[in-house]
């Protein structure tokens, strides 16, 4: 059974997309089969981050009608690590086809991580499957703080489990 995972935050510029990459090479390493999936409709960057962006020609909305995901995952250069880019226009997905994705997505991958927008659009959020863990990054500033603060309690309210990671914390200025 997958364990899927899902960064977001209220503020942009913490890192989500930087913690999302870390999480997949770390559960490659153990072994696993991971999807990194980019949700930011639009504006996507995990292609750069990867080094798939020359590659990268069918997006997350390709995948959500494909029978087979596999075909559409981009292999990176990690070893078992994939990657779906976002589409590169806004509001193709919908609830209902990111959770029938989720489904087909299980049985071809140990980890699946999305990696959400920051803001306070949560309409996608319900469409994954109930296990799955919310990871809100901040950074130690105040303001990103409170906004994660507001996030987690949306994602409490909405019945899904969050877990909070400060980013960017120097111990010694701290």
């Amino acid at each position: 059974m997958s364990k899927i995972f899902a960064t977001t935050s209220g503020k942009g510029g913490v890192g989500k997309s930087s913690v999302a990459t870390g999480l997949g090479l770390a559960f490659t390493h153990l072994g696993h089969r991971v999807l990194l999936v980019d949700m930011d409709e639009g504006l996507r960057c995990l292609d750069l981050l990867l080094g798939v962006e020359g590659e990268a020609v069918l997006d997350l909305s390709d995948a959500l009608t494909a029978p087979d995901i596999s075909d559409v995952a981009y292999p990176c250069k990690t070893e078992n690590l994939f990657l779906l880019p976002a589409p590169s226009n806004k509001n193709v997905v919908t609830p209902e086809a990111l959770s029938d994705f989720c489904q087909k997505a299980e049985s071809f991958y140990d980890i699946i991580i999305f990696d959400f927008p920051a803001g306070i659009d949560f309409s996608l959020y319900n469409a994954l499957p109930r296990k799955a863990t919310f990871v809100c990054i901040a950074t130690p500033d105040p303001v990103s703080v409170r906004d994660a603060s507001f996030v987690g309690a949306e994602l409490s309210k909405l019945g899904l489990t969050a877990r909070l990671v400060i980013n960017r914390f120097n111990l010694k200025t701290h």
